[in-house]
């Protein structure tokens, strides 16, 4: 009967093994350039993430391109299981809070299985900034919910793409013209050079008749670099904002006029909890 045990559990971790092996990575990060690939992380891991937005690279010497100014979030992502992500951040610009939960339904596998990796995203961002527009919102008005399917295949060992259909619901907007519900779609391709080395590139298409003239469809250019344990992204975008009610519905950069800011994230993994 122990033997029988045994042999039962031997095959159990050998099935185990060689489906981890069959699942394919699309991308290498859990960020593009300014939103989320289909990557989770694995349970148990929390990464703490660092982002930068400069200034205008247009603005010219005077403000060292951009450099003497900066957007920031600092935030917190926690894998609570191999398929479930969570996150907290709090960005510089207009102040916000936000958090995030990201579901993984289905992952690309080599051989079996489904063709392509599926992920429902999720974020409720609320604005804490106080100004003569916004002093008398009360904290509902400030709040933003962003609903998102990313859906994204990897071809072969160079290309990656993905889609992501888009729904931002603000409570309160503060223009007249520009509509509460916004829809969206986004395309993000990954282009891997080298082993070290890939490209990102990014765009969300806002369908019209929804924002303002002067809001813009954010559109960005990631360079990816892979060291032992780190992966590096620095980044290009029209988009200051650094969560996805800014970037999809207050992009108002250029790219014709070359309004683009130059940005990075810097992340650390950390194990929670007793290692095996």
């Amino acid at each position: 009967m122990k033997k029988i045990i045994a042999v039962l559990l031997l095959q159990f971790c050998v099935l185990t093994l060689l489906a981890q092996e069959d699942r394919i990575k699309v991308f290498r990060d859990t960020r593009v350039v300014n939103g989320h690939s289909t990557e989770v992380l694995p349970k148990g891991i929390m990464k703490f993430i660092i982002s930068h937005r400069f200034g205008d690279i247009s603005s010219g010497i005077q403000q060292l391109y951009g450099l003497d100014n900066a957007t920031i979030r600092i935030g917190l992502d926690y894998a609570l299981t191999d398929n479930i992500n969570v996150g907290f951040g709090r960005s510089s610009l207009q102040k916000h809070y936000d958090f995030y939960l990201k579901y993984r339904i289905l992952q690309q596998k080599k051989e079996s299985g489904s063709p392509v990796s599926l992920v429902y995203y999720t974020n409720a961002a609320v604005r804490t900034i106080q100004t003569p527009q916004t002093e008398d919102l009360s904290f509902t008005n400030n709040l933003t919910f962003v609903h998102q399917l990313l859906v994204a295949r990897k071809f072969n060992e160079f290309i990656s793409f993905q889609l992501m259909p888009t729904y931002l619901h603000r409570n309160y907007v503060l223009d007249l013209e520009s509509n509460n519900d916004i829809y969206s779609l986004g395309s993000a391709t990954r282009i891997q050079v080298s082993k070290v080395l890939a490209f990102n590139l990014e765009y969300y298409y806002n369908f019209p008749d929804q924002l303002l003239s002067q809001y813009q469809s954010s559109a960005g250019l990631g360079i990816e670099l892979e060291t032992k344990g780190h992966i590096f992204q620095l980044n290009f975008t029209n988009s200051l904002g650094l969560i996805a009610p800014l970037y999809i519905a207050e992009t108002t950069g250029r790219i014709d006029k070359g309004n683009i800011h130059f940005g990075f994230n810097i992340t650390r993994d950390f194990k929670v909890g007793a290692r095996k």
